[in-house]
């Protein structure tokens, strides 16, 4: 659980964590950051690690006994407050979120356990099902420089499961089978019919009662894996719509008809 990183001649471990100081002191006389590694960079172990389209976020494994609250860390371009530090400004090597190492955390009692990213935004999923996000999936919404709870979820019972992002979309299910969405969907990849844009989460009842125990979103797709041991599940299962073999070789008819149209 070290963490490293791919480029196109080689794959390498990456060590170089670090941190800046206080919000008062955190800039030099020429206005560029005093950022220094941390001291227990070498023994640092990550649990969780996501990649958007420039950018990539990680939370730190629980260590047992010292009391320490996991870090998350974020890396790579900047734009849209993706990397949650308050500045659209690209890091080049891990750097931790100073919001999340506060005295007074939101991760004192309640850890980050999963890391999640969509092109240009970052989420976090904690102990007790809360989620954090910041950045930007939406073209005509403002960025969200740092990180902020999702209240709609939060104060309204909902525990969060897994979340994901695409392109311009997030989606977010729960433990009581509950499936939302919002963001922009030009391909379909929001599931909420006809509708292609959402600006706050909305349910998504073709999954009502539906399990999830995995969630991918991709440029303009999304794929749930839903779980099937009782009853409930099965009732749940048989009221969602079946894609036949048919219909798919319909579709790639329509695609390859279009393709020699443009031809």
């Amino acid at each position: 659980n070290k963490l490293a990183f791919a480029n196109s001649i080689q794959f390498q471990k990456q060590q170089g964590f670090c941190s800046v100081g206080p919000a008062e002191s955190i800039y030099r006389a020429d206005n560029s950051l005093k950022k220094s590694p941390l001291d227990d960079a070498l023994q640092i172990r990550l649990s969780s690690i996501a990649c958007g389209k420039h950018h990539a976020v990680a939370i730190e494994a629980p260590a047992s006994g010292n009391g320490h609250t996991p870090r998350v860390f974020t890396w790579g371009c900047g734009n849209y407050g993706c990397l949650g530090h308050g500045v659209q400004a690209d890091e080049y090597t891990p750097r931790s979120i100073a919001l999340f190492e506060q005295q007074d955390s939101v991760f004192a009692n309640n850890p980050p356990v999963s890391a999640a990213a969509g092109a240009s935004c970052s989420m976090v999923l904690t102990k007790s099902g809360h989620v954090y996000y910041w950045g930007k999936h939406k073209s005509n919404a403002e960025a969200v420089m740092r990180p902020q709870l999702l209240n709609e979820l939060a104060h309204n019972g909902h525990i969060a499961s897994h979340v994901a992002g695409g392109n311009q979309s997030v989606m977010v299910t729960t433990q009581n089978a509950v499936t939302v969405a919002w963001g922009q969907g030009p391909h379909g990849e929001l599931a909420l019919g006809k509708v292609k844009s959402s600006s706050k989460p909305t349910f998504v009842s073709a999954l009502d009662a539906c399990r999830c125990v995995s969630l991918a979103c991709g440029y303009g797709n999304t794929y749930w894996i839903v779980q099937k041991e009782d009853a409930d599940d099965e009732k749940a299962i048989e009221q969602l719509e079946t894609v036949t073999d048919e219909a798919f070789m319909d579709l790639e008819a329509a695609v390859v008809s279009a393709k020699s149209t443009k031809k």
